[in-house]
């Protein structure tokens, strides 16, 4: 169940030596009070940098201060000031707006009866809630941030994984905002994505994969990436070893924790899961899911997802029928077929 977090520290300062430590709680301090220029203790260029990113992706909350900024050395060339450079004077006012929109899903998730109903929640809300942003930051809030997903309601993976980081961690559910290469139809992406300890267990989460984009533009609510382990998010999610600070030259090692079980993977608490194709188990969820318009099934293997179109989608030549949509995703075993 949900626990009491520390909520001025996460994942990535546990990550820092004592130096880096210290420069992060003076930049979050700061940061906090919206302070456009400050003094910090002097501090080599590395510690800075790998200090500031960590703030930056412990807290989704300082939206706002992942900005153009301008750092100061001293005489012996140590970082001793940090100066935001593109400030408008209504981050607070607008990180007031945010939280009101924030606490309203949070409220709607408080009688759920676990962390995986109300991480379940928080994901759906957020895709519900957000279109995917195909023109950067093209209602004014960056989609590099919270903003764009409380407030403009269109973001990209930066601002619905920094949402979905938000909310669980102010529901007590510890989540970590992850980054780094993504493979999506063939490509390398630079991508974001989460991964959250729910329930007793940590698993990965990327609300923005599950924000599926019709070839009519419209967009479709799945849950293929909620709640995956080490082996099945790294398909196409090769799990980082560093993080980057904003200097090519500059990163940190880090070493996420393992998310070892797939007992809480969405299709196989759905009952849309099959290791193999079974014609038999299969229909019987097609059935129940039928009425819905809206079938998803998940196989162990690649294989067996083939199998499953063979027999579904081929034998029945349901491409060919104007009124049913069929995709397949063969990295992560999925099979859709959709009602038009």
């Amino acid at each position: 169940m949900a626990q009491q977090l520390d909520l001025n520290h996460g994942f990535y300062y546990s990550t820092l030596s004592a130096a880096q430590k210290q420069t992060y709680d003076t930049l979050l301090a700061n940061m906090r009070q919206f302070a456009q220029e400050f003094a910090i203790n002097p501090v080599s260029t590395n510690d800075y940098l790998i200090a500031n990113r960590a703030v930056l992706d412990d807290h989704p909350e300082l939206w706002w201060a992942d900005t153009p900024a301008r750092y100061y050395f001293n005489m012996a060339g140590k970082v001793n000031k940090h100066q935001f450079l593109q400030l408008t004077g209504k981050e607070k006012q607008l990180t007031a707006q945010m939280e009101k929109q924030a606490t309203a899903v949070l409220q709607k998730a408080v009688s759920l009866k676990n962390d995986w109903n109300k991480a379940l929640y928080f994901h759906d809300a957020i895709v519900q809630g957000t279109r995917f942003n195909t023109g950067r930051d093209a209602d004014g809030y960056s989609d590099q941030n919270v903003s764009s997903v409380f407030l403009g309601g269109n973001s990209v993976c930066a601002g619905y994984s920094r949402a979905f980081q938000l909310l669980c961690r102010s529901a007590g559910i510890e989540c970590i905002y992850v980054t780094g290469p993504a493979v999506k139809n063939g490509r390398t992406i630079s991508h974001a994505w989460n991964l959250a300890y729910i329930d007793g267990n940590w698993t990965y989460i990327d609300c923005t994969w599950d924000d599926l984009i019709l070839e009519t533009g419209s967009e479709s609510v799945e849950h293929d990436y909620f709640c995956v382990n080490d082996t099945w998010i790294s398909k196409d999610h090769p799990i980082p070893k560093t993080i980057e600070t904003g200097n090519n030259n500059i990163r940190q090692a880090i070493k996420l924790p393992a998310a070892s079980t797939l007992n809480m993977e969405y299709h196989r608490v759905a009952g849309t899961y099959f290791e193999k194709f079974d014609v038999n188990k299969v229909a019987q969820s097609i059935q129940k899911q039928g009425q819905t318009g809206k079938i998803r099934l998940r196989f162990g293997s690649t294989a067996e997802l083939k199998k499953a179109c063979a027999d579904l989608v081929d034998r029945n030549n349901l491409t060919a029928n104007p009124s049913v949509r069929v995709s397949k995703d063969d990295a992560i075993c999925v099979l859709r077929i959709d009602q038009k």
